[in-house]
């Protein structure tokens, strides 16, 4: 009877006894510490290395020169193994995450392993496809890490108080966690090994008391939140430890907050001091926020990618008041152009009625396209907008909105999107909604940013570089294609209503918008969950549809997650890890 195998991609599982004998009398075993790295893009894939202990990372080189990971490699997987197949050079880098332990097999000594026993090829080969199949069905490939390392800044934060709560919040859905701190300091690598296979999550804290014990926990952590108090903007630890975690994509910052009172002011001052790549305010009295850090550490957060669509786009204020009675949380948010709006609002935690509120005195009772100037660079000089903007969002950065947040533009120099992640909130929104013809551009010193519908209008790749979780989308763009008849009716519109609702803008906002609706298809099938709202013949510039718009997105959401019942479960996370086994 043929072996059961525990992990498709466990290497050493899918070959059985006899196959794991014989890799381990040929092969070579190493040893090497984190940051360490294995092989890089373009090197001659002459050695197959099989993973003991420690954690990998794959990485990709990108055109401005930094790797972004892409996958981790567990105890038992291989690294490089496409390489020694087909002869061709290393695909991607990999570097050791936390110190590591491999067996390596030359290529040589493979090749007459699989002459001697070509069942060792059949269980490669059932790893091989089990990768492709991730590939081809877009299943993106789980980065949440299984040792964290939390790590004070000061002396005033108690870093084993807040791993014990958040370790407590994750025993209670069904993870197993453990706490280490630095009476571990002189434990040997099996016994950390013996933890790996134990528990979930091992959580260490660290104490700036003891310098020798943080870098211990950085080398031995698959990912390292840096723990720091919104009051007191300084760190005690040292440069170097930070730089490397950093470089490697395995930093981030939890900013503490005493209590739920003022909207942050300083989160841009820590991510200057600090390379990380993410960054989480945590308010010390509000449950909700414990838990978001908790759903990020786990891989369970849940992203929202809301699209662009004009006027259309208020059916998504519906669909965050269906998800909001569904209780699904939503613990990043980011979009395009009108999306951008409504995520900023929510990202800056109003509620749907605020929102609704909002939202209507600004575009129904108020246009903010009646500034028309004669068109040189715009049909509107973009004041109104701008006032409406700084109205709303004020002098707000960015980085402290109490969720992550991004929107994006599309830059006319470069060809490419722009993704705001920092900087001033209004001017980020100002540059994606900047329809080409209709608002002036946003020139910056290397820039021309315009709407970012015109490249990117459903940016669910932006958010999956940085967000691991599951992500949903709504696109309220795709079915208003514009027809002949749509036009035609329009000079049989008495003159003051062509004066209102000029045709020469739907057209403008059409046209600037059709590339970006090009990737919207590919876009949407990298969501776990896509909302389509059936919007029908609603105008992208009717601003009077807005509470038929509402209700639309309101329908339809309730009706697609009422029928989505176990997916409903796992993005809000009631299906614990206790449900799930």
């Amino acid at each position: 009877m043929a072996e059961s195998v525990k992990n498709p991609t466990n290497l050493l599982d899918a070959l059985g006894a006899r196959g794991r004998a014989a890799i381990e009398r040929e092969s070579e075993w190493l040893a090497i510490p984190a940051g360490h790295i294995l092989f890089e893009q373009g090197d001659k894939g002459d050695d197959l290395f099989i993973l003991r202990s420690g954690s990998l990372g794959v990485y990709m080189p990108q055109p401005s020169g930094h790797l972004r990971l892409l996958a981790l490699i567990r105890s038992g997987e291989t690294a490089g193994e496409m390489a020694v197949i087909s002869g061709e050079p290393r695909s991607a880098t990999v570097i050791a995450i936390r110190d590591s332990e491999l067996m390596r097999l030359s290529k040589e000594k493979f090749d007459r392993l699989i002459k001697g026993k070509p069942t060792l090829l059949e269980g490669l080969n059932r790893l091989l496809v089990q990768r492709l199949r991730q590939v081809s069905t877009g299943e993106q490939p789980a980065l949440d890490p299984k040792f964290i390392a939390f790590l004070p800044t000061s002396s005033r934060i108690d870093a084993g108080e807040i791993a014990h709560e958040l370790g407590s919040r994750l025993s209670a859905q069904g993870h197993s966690v453990k706490l280490v701190g630095p009476e571990a300091s002189n434990e040997s690598s099996e016994w950390f090994n013996a933890l790996e296979a134990e528990y979930d999550q091992i959580f260490f804290y660290g104490s700036l008391e003891n310098a020798d014990w943080n870098r211990l926990c950085a080398r031995q952590s698959d990912r390292i939140f840096v723990l720091a108090d919104a009051d007191h903007i300084e760190t005690e630890l040292p440069e170097d430890l930070l730089a490397q975690r950093g470089a490697h994509q395995l930093l981030d910052l939890i900013i503490l907050h005493a209590e739920t009172g003022a909207r942050p002011s300083s989160t841009t001052r820590w991510l200057e001091r600090m390379p990380v790549n993410r960054h989480f305010h945590l308010r010390r009295d509000k449950p909700e926020d414990w838990d978001r850090i908790g759903r990020m550490i786990t891989g369970g957060g849940v992203g929202l990618v809301l699209s662009g669509g004009g006027a259309r786009a208020f059916a998504q204020i519906g669909v965050l008041r269906a998800l909001d009675e569904a209780n699904i949380p939503i613990d990043a948010i980011g979009g395009t152009s009108m999306g951008g709006v409504l995520a900023a609002g929510y990202a800056l935690e109003w509620g749907v009625d605020e929102i609704t509120e909002r939202v209507h005195a600004a575009f129904v009772q108020t246009n903010p396209l009646s500034d028309v100037t004669l068109p040189l660079i715009g049909l509107v000089k973009g004041r109104k907008v701008e006032r409406l903007l700084e109205e709303n969002f004020g002098g707000t950065e960015i980085p402290d909105l109490w969720r992550p947040f991004f929107c994006v533009s599309s830059d006319l120099t470069s060809a490419d999107i722009h993704v705001h992640a920092r900087g001033n909130l209004a001017q980020a929104l100002r540059a994606t909604i900047a329809l080409p013809g209709i608002l002036p551009p946003i020139v910056g010193k290397s820039s021309v940013l315009v709407d970012g519908a015109v490249i990117n209008n459903l940016p669910v790749d932006v958010m999956r570089s940085i967000h691991q979780g599951p992500i949903m989308a709504v696109d309220v763009a795709r079915d208003r294609s514009m027809t002949p008849d749509m036009l035609s009716v329009e000079p049989q519109n008495a003159f003051f209503e062509q004066l209102r609702r000029p045709p020469i803008v739907s057209i403008l906002m059409r046209s600037g918008t059709l590339t970006g609706q090009l990737q919207n298809s590919e876009q949407a099938r990298a969501a776990n969950l896509l909302l389509e709202p059936p919007l029908g013949e609603i105008d992208i510039r009717d601003w009077q549809a807005f509470d038929q718009a509402v209700e639309i997105g309101y329908r339809h959401a309730s009706e697609v997650l009422a029928h989505s019942r176990h997916l409903l479960d796992s993005l809000s996370g009631a299906s614990s890890k206790k449900a799930a086994e």
